[in-house]
């Protein structure tokens, strides 16, 4: 798996745009707040680059549609085997997972406090979790709530649940070496151990997590790619 990263802190670049197809242009100019406007061009301008980079297809050439559950997915060129994606962005980054894996989810999140945290944790985290979180405070609080966050969404984007997840149905230990050890409720009806989960940093201000289904190949390898898109 490869997972390419690119920061949006500063002005957005006219260009990308153009590597866009027109329906995706006509999706950006969706979107009321230029900042998402401009988050949604990076990340798949970002998509056709990396995919660009494994395979010999021009950055403008590939199509993609949407499933019935609203995922997009590759339609053409038709790669074998079958190459997916996940795009994650939040205010000054946007990340994107390129694997074989059927299962692959990325999430990426600023880290930075807000009051309505805690009632969040209360919701979203299960008891253990609550527990491990009640030794922190300040920063060390803020940060770990992320990394539990980070680590559901990229599973709950992974299994492809939305909101149909509940949260606190899924449970993650991490250990202090960045081992993650996960536990899910018997409604989730899934094996822990087929999983395979990453967490990690990009700078103090973003925390990352992958999620991905060991499919029994080395496709679970992750390799961290830093690009430019000015």
């Amino acid at each position: 798996m490869h997972l390419w990263i690119v920061q949006t802190d500063g002005p957005p670049a006219s260009h990308l745009a153009d590597i866009l197809h027109a329906d995706e242009r006509n999706e950006a100019r969706r979107f009321h707040r230029a900042a998402d406007r401009h988050r949604f061009v990076t990340g798949r301008a970002l998509l056709r680059l990396a995919l660009s980079h494994h395979f010999p297809v021009a950055a403008g050439d590939w199509r993609f549609a949407r499933d019935q559950h609203g995922k997009p997915f590759i339609a053409t060129p038709e790669i074998s085997p079958p190459v997916r994606f996940n795009i994650s962005h939040t205010e000054g980054l946007v990340a994107c997972l390129i694997t074989l894996s059927a299962r692959a989810g990325v999430d990426v999140e600023k880290v930075e406090p807000h009051q309505d945290l805690e009632l969040v944790a209360k919701r979203v985290l299960s008891a253990a979790e609550q527990s491990a979180l009640s030794a922190l405070s300040g920063k060390d609080w803020t940060a770990r709530f992320f990394d539990y966050w980070t680590l559901k969404e990229a599973y709950a984007k992974a299994r492809g649940l939305g909101l149909a997840l509940t949260l606190s149905d899924v449970g993650f230990e991490l250990e202090p070496d960045g081992a993650v050890h996960a536990r899910f409720a018997a409604a989730l009806n899934d094996d822990p151990s087929a999983w395979v989960f990453w967490r990690g940093r990009l700078a103090p201000e973003h925390a990352i997590s992958v999620a991905a289904k060991n499919d029994g190949d080395d496709d679970c390898e992750l390799i961290l790619r830093r690009a430019s898109l000015s």
